[in-house]
């Protein structure tokens, strides 16, 4: 029986390694944090109203298990009743739509059973009070980790919908780093280079694997009381990342969980925070979805007239930070739409670049690449 939650969670893997390949062009300088699950659901609520081509794109770039929308729907209304009532995991959707206008009521009713979805009429007009009540909204389901998602000039009397996800994560590790066992070392940002960052280190049972083909270890962090933990890949070389990205795209990111064995492992890890935001049209438009950005996109079962809407703007920002207590991490993505070899015990020794993503081994909320420290 074809397994759609699965299909979705192992395309969601496939977005993943896609988009951090664009991101990490030309070799990563910075470190990165984005969430996946985040930019499929905002753009999913779009994809709820679209047809023909725009659906087609849309569903292939973000590799949907489907190009039909009420497939599509199930699978993330399956994520989002999955942690609807979690402590640690937030996930909310939210479509803001210019007075005046109406939203089709079959179109309103799909987002609000299969993404939990409310709709709400906003003057994009007075453009600094709609980004100050869509800000506060972000701000609010992020737990005040991303106060300014939009800006004033993001809007006009032409803008027709805002369509936003909101994520936030706060997890304790299911085994704590002591505070006093952290200390400070090298980090290598490059083969000669380093630079100090402080580690925390512990000695605990967690998954662990090597894997040959793409020359790296991984290492899989639960999280207390939930099913969600923090993989990471961490190359062999100091300056092994970009090929590691590069190699990524041969495998699937859920396939390696399986082959994942628990051990006693040695573990030193950095504790870092990182924030970052990112404009995604032109990233998206190489992902083979350009006929949502112009003026012959496809939303006719958006609004009930008939004019053609278009998105003009995909935003993105994530913020993470790692502590011995464990992990805190929020994402917002809104959309703007506008008319027209081993050793035991194993050692994990994370002090050059790595990637990183928070799941629960098939759904990445979070993913990222810690190459340098911050500010450094």
């Amino acid at each position: 029986m074809f397994d759609f939650n699965l299909e979705f969670a192992r395309g969601g893997a496939s977005f993943t390694t896609d988009l951090f390949q664009l991101l990490a062009a030309g070799g990563v300088k910075q470190n990165i944090v984005f969430s996946p699950f985040s930019i499929q659901a905002c753009i999913a609520l779009a994809f709820a109203g679209a047809q023909g081509d725009t659906a087609d794109e849309i569903a292939n770039g973000l590799r949907f298990a489907s190009n039909f929308p009420p497939e599509v729907a199930q699978t993330f209304q399956f994520v989002l009743e999955k942690y609807r009532n979690s402590d640690i995991l937030k996930i909310a959707n939210k479509l803001y739509v210019q007075q005046g206008k109406q939203l089709k009521a079959s179109y309103e009713e799909a987002i609000k059973e299969h993404y939990h979805s409310e709709a709400e009429s906003i003057n994009f007009g007075l453009s600094d009070a709609a980004a100050k009540s869509i800000n506060a909204w972000v701000n609010t389901k992020t737990a005040g980790k991303i106060t300014e998602l939009v800006s004033a000039d993001a809007f006009n009397d032409n803008t027709r919908l805002v369509l936003l996800n909101a994520l936030h994560f706060k997890g304790s590790w299911a085994h704590k780093f002591q505070e006093e066992r952290t200390e400070e070392d090298d980090f290598w940002v490059g083969a000669e280079e380093s630079v100090k960052v402080n580690y925390m280190n512990q000695k605990a049972k967690y998954g662990y694997g090597y894997f040959e083909d793409l020359n790296c270890t991984a290492l899989d962090m639960p999280y207390k009381d939930s099913d969600l933990s923090m993989f990471v890949l961490l190359p062999q070389e100091r300056d092994g990342l970009k090929e590691l990205a590069e190699k990524l795209k041969t495998v699937n990111l859920v396939d390696l969980a399986d082959k994942l064995v628990e051990e006693e492992v040695h573990v030193k890890f950095p504790k870092f925070k990182v924030d970052f935001s990112i404009e995604l049209a032109d990233k998206l438009k190489q992902l083979g979805i350009t006929k949502m950005f112009d003026d012959s996109a496809e939303f006719n079962n958006l609004l009930e007239s008939p004019e053609g809407v278009y998105v003009s703007k995909v935003l993105h920002k994530a913020t993470i930070e790692v502590n011995e207590e464990g992990t805190e991490a929020a994402a917002a993505t809104g959309m703007i739409m506008m008319t027209r070899m081993m050793t035991f015990p194993v050692q994990f020794q994370a002090d050059r670049p790595f990637l990183y993503c928070i799941w629960n081994k098939k759904n990445i909320m979070f993913a990222g690449a810690f190459v340098n420290a911050p500010n450094a």
